[in-house]
């Protein structure tokens, strides 16, 4: 571990929080604080009313004026915040007048605030191109972080680097490069949101008789990102977004799958341990946890209707075939009974929905932390993934594009000294992937072949019995057994097993079981290409891009799962 990584042992910036970051001028005109006090309070009060069990956070950089006045307002109402230094306190104060810096000094010892410092990117700290830099770093890490932006801002583009106008256009792009264009407010584009700015429009001292244009509005990107419109409210999907994420947090703290054993991504005595890196490796196991029993109660109670539908079957034979009692009729009834019962219970449970929505940012985790591990992660998108493969348009999939930004680290460097990155991610997740793919392979293997073993023994039970009945139907009717000719127990055998083949087939068709096999056919052959691959790579620079490239496919992989999977158990929207 390198001195950069000794930096970032102490205070995890990984967590599970909605972050409320904050960009703004220093150079506030002072005749506008009692306003923007009270028009930041009530947007913090707006948004942090959508979330009962989430804890909320704002963040910002605690730089003199916009920064400390939106601190101080959260604070008074109750808010945590996280001061994101752009550079270690000691270098930080020399851009701080000497009323600036004990106002400064003041909120950093404040309770409720939790501080994190970026670590020095280059040296030295005084040159001014590298303290430019660590403000782009700051900038970069409020754009990946906030859940929402608040932009207390003249709506001038200053051309800075770093500065508001940057964060705020780098929000709206959600950091892809591009400047967006503003577009007018329409109401069908609201479907397709992206990023939320609260703006909250604010004169500088530096032209402080300067017509600032605009009211407090929230500016809305769309889902491709290059253009925005002002909105007078919250759009709803922000809102369906912010909820479902508050769910997942209410799931999260909860009991359920705690008692599951946990398998985490990192192993004591490894050479990387940054509180970034134990951080999301314990939102890993905790999404993994929940997954799992989620899994589990939607696999049983997918046995439960397949047992159900057999049961309904054998009933309904015997009834027809053997004893003609009211007794069958009303078990029957009964039957059915139960499985609407277990079916109403499943779908307002949403027991198969949460199972593959936290199964996949489980895995959108696991790929994370890796990202992070090996440094590979800078400039890779998670949220863009998320938004190709379009899994966060399902219903109870949106919070995703939340939930992955709690996954976002201060910075992307000095996780792991640059010897032992490549190495560890490869023993830790490249070959312990394909190991697991290649048991899981074999095992259904196993299990798809005694179940076509019997289906097939099905089969050719039918087809004897058919020519049984054509060649030895007098014989049949001395075989007397319980009452009833050998017939009679023939024609009631052969409606039972086709009958219980087709429940077993549908059964195995909802658990996509031949789709299991395919997917865990890719995954071996993805990591052990990727295996090769990186036991080839000549340097850090080759071992990260296999490692980026790898990301790619993994998460592909397990997005598309999500949507066949999810696919199987909901009509398209037109069927509704």
């Amino acid at each position: 571990m390198n001195g950069d990584a000794q930096a970032l042992t102490g205070t995890a910036s990984i967590a599970p929080e909605f972050v409320i970051g904050v960009t703004g001028h220093r150079d506030i005109r002072p005749a506008d604080d009692a306003g923007l006090r009270r028009d930041l309070r009530a947007a913090l009060d707006e948004i942090s009313g959508y979330l009962n069990d989430a804890p909320v956070r704002l963040a910002c950089g605690m730089a003199d004026g916009a920064d400390m006045l939106a601190a101080e307002v959260a604070l008074e109402m109750g808010i945590a915040v996280t001061a994101v230094l752009p550079m270690p306190q000691a270098e930080y104060e020399a851009d701080f007048e000497a009323a600036a810096l004990e106002r400064f000094r003041s909120l950093l010892a404040h309770e409720g605030v939790r501080v994190l410092e970026i670590p020095m990117a280059g040296a030295p700290a005084g040159d001014a191109q590298v303290r430019d830099g660590q403000y782009k770093l700051l900038a970069d890490y409020l754009t990946r972080r906030s859940n929402v932006l608040i932009a207390i801002w003249d709506g001038v583009d200053a051309g800075l680097a770093g500065g508001t106008s940057d964060v705020v256009q780098r929000y709206l792009a959600d950091g892809r490069g591009q400047v967006p264009s503003e577009v007018a407010h329409d109401e069908s584009a609201r479907e397709g949101c992206g990023n939320l700015i609260v703006w909250l429009p604010a004169a500088r001292t530096q032209n402080p008789d300067a017509d600032v244009d605009g009211v407090p509005c929230f500016l809305v990107s769309n889902s491709n990102y290059d253009c925005y419109w002002r909105d007078p409210i919250v759009p709803e999907p922000f809102v369906e977004r912010w909820r479902g994420f508050d769910g997942y947090a209410r799931e999260r703290m909860g009991d359920t799958g705690a008692e599951l054993p946990a398998y985490g991504l990192s192993q004591p005595g490894d050479a990387a341990q940054t509180a970034d890196l134990l951080a999301l490796d314990a939102e890993f196991i905790r999404a993994d946890q929940l997954a799992r029993a989620y899994q589990s109660r939607s696999d049983r109670m997918f046995a439960l209707f397949g047992l159900l539908a057999a049961g309904m079957g054998l009933t309904f034979l015997i009834y027809a075939k053997l004893l003609a009692e009211k007794g069958f009729l009303y078990l029957y009834i009964g039957l059915f009974l139960a499985g609407f019962a277990g079916f109403r219970y499943s779908a307002r449970q949403h027991l198969h929905a949460k199972h593959l929505a936290i199964r996949a940012l489980a895995e959108t985790y696991r790929v994370q932390f890796f990202l992070v591990m090996s440094g590979a992660g800078e400039g890779y998108a998670l949220r863009r993934m998320l938004g190709l493969m379009s899994v966060d348009r399902f219903a109870r999939f949106e919070w995703l594009q939340e939930a992955v930004r709690c996954a976002e680290p201060l910075v992307y460097f000095g996780h792991c000294a640059e010897g032992s990155a490549i190495g560890l991610v490869r023993e830790r997740w490249i070959t312990d992937q394909r190991s697991y793919f290649e048991r899981r392979l074999h095992a259904l293997h196993g299990q798809h072949h005694r179940l076509e073993a019997i289906k097939s023994a099905l089969l050719i039970g039918s087809v004897i019995g058919a020519f049984a009945l054509i060649f030895f139907k007098k014989k049949l009717l001395y075989f007397d057994t319980m009452g009833f000719d050998g017939k009679t127990w023939l024609v009631f055998f052969m409606g039972l097993l086709p009958l219980w083949a087709a429940v077993w087939e549908l059964y195995q068709g909802k658990m996509a079981t031949r789709e299991l096999l395919w997917q865990y056919s890719n995954q071996k052959r993805t990591f052990s290409a990727a295996e090769r691959e990186i036991q080839q790579a000549p340097g850090l620079a080759e071992g990260r891009k296999i490692i980026r490239d790898l990301a790619d496919k993994a998460l592909i992989e397990i997005y598309l799962w999500s949507v066949h999977r999810y696919h199987r158990e909901h009509e398209p929207p037109a069927a509704g």
